[in-house]
């Protein structure tokens, strides 16, 4: 549970290091924008200066919302709003008549900016559209400049461009992978690939909210390996890892539709299922204890060798609390083990003592 805490700190730390770095954008294009309204309307470009000016409030306006806004779709809503609007201003000022030819240099922040603040795939349309644009601009109205009489010149500003594109593009998409690989780890137990404990009770809640199999009652079947300890220290820890992963195959096999399967640590594992009746969790519970005893581990030993005992908790939807479910499948588990180990533990609505499978 720790390590999948620690890992999903990571992921948040990184989004959160992105919202630092659009605050950044916002402060700078703020006081450039003051910069460049005054340079401008020296030079007697009043409505350009006007419009860097609102670009300079509105910039100043989303990093209010920035600071005080903590989810990530709203930030994402913001940078694009931003990205829109600022780059928007920047065709506009590349297509006024008397801007130096050096203003399209700011055309490298295109990717950079699309890719950091949108992700790859709004990042490459941003970047695709703007681009294509500026370019349009740039070569239909300074096509006879000086500069662009030698063929360098163009091969200079387009391989230059390209480059920008293509390193903010394999950046976030590097970027964008290992925050997907964080997130599995931090969701996933490493050994079996079933949830984690971290997830269960987001899960359990998940399960609750999109119940639409008209089914009324909800199981928690607890399972836990018998002497795993003595698998591991007669056969090794590699054949302990075999067994850990042979087991959990066999309970998404025989897990039903729309249930869900946890690895609790160690031996110690969950299965979450809605139910019509009783009879369904005891069946799911008593087939997986039963194929458990098929799995064998080559060079160290054949069917028999492993088995495992389970307690199961029912109860109606709407009573359902992950707590009292957890604390009353294990009394069952530890019936079980009490009763010889290798057996499915239960109670009923209709039954006031231990039963055994």
């Amino acid at each position: 549970m720790i390590r999948g805490g620690v890992i999903q700190l990571m992921v948040d730390e990184l989004d959160k290091n992105k919202q630092r770095v659009f605050q950044v954008i916002l402060i700078f294009t703020s006081v450039s924008g003051v910069i460049f309204a005054v340079i401008n309307q020296i030079r007697g470009l009043s409505l350009l200066a006007a419009i860097e000016f609102v670009v300079a409030l509105i910039s100043l306006w989303l990093l209010l919302k920035v600071i005080r806004n903590q989810n990530e779709r709203g930030f994402r809503r913001l940078a694009l709003i931003y990205v829109i609007i600022f780059f928007s201003i920047m065709m506009f000022a590349f297509s006024t008549e008397g801007v130096s030819i050096t203003i399209f240099s700011w055309a490298l922040v295109i990717p950079l900016a699309s890719y950091l603040l949108l992700g790859v795939k709004l990042g490459f349309i941003i970047t695709a559209c703007f681009y294509t644009l500026s370019t349009w601009i740039f070569f239909s109205g300074f096509s006879g400049h000086e500069v662009l009489e030698q063929k360098v010149a163009y091969a200079n500003i387009i391989i230059c461009a390209l480059l920008f594109w293509g390193i903010s593009h394999s950046y976030e998409r590097a970027n964008r992978n290992a925050k997907l690989k964080l997130r599995k780890l931090a969701i996933h137990d490493h050994l079996t690939g079933l949830y984690n404990r971290t997830m269960m009770y987001d899960y359990f809640d998940q399960m609750l909210n999109q119940n639409d199999t008209a089914k009324e009652s909800l199981a928690l079947i607890l399972f836990d390996l018998d002497k795993f300890k003595a698998v591991n220290d007669n056969h090794g820890h590699a054949a302990g890892d075999e067994v850990l992963i042979k087991f959990s195959q066999l309970m998404q096999q025989f897990s039903p539709e729309g249930s869900f399967c946890f690895r609790l640590g160690g031996e110690e594992f969950a299965l979450f299922m809605f139910i019509d009746d009783d009879s369904e969790a005891k069946e799911v519970a008593e087939q997986i204890r039963s194929a458990t005893e098929d799995i064998a581990v080559d060079g160290c030993f054949q069917r028999g060798g492993v088995s495992v005992s389970a307690g199961i908790d029912f109860v109606r939807a709407e009573q359902a609390e992950v707590s009292n479910m957890l604390k009353k499948a294990d009394e069952r588990l530890y019936g079980a083990k009490a009763a010889g180990r290798n057996r499915v533990a239960f109670i009923t609505a209709t039954e006031s003592v231990e039963s055994f499978l």
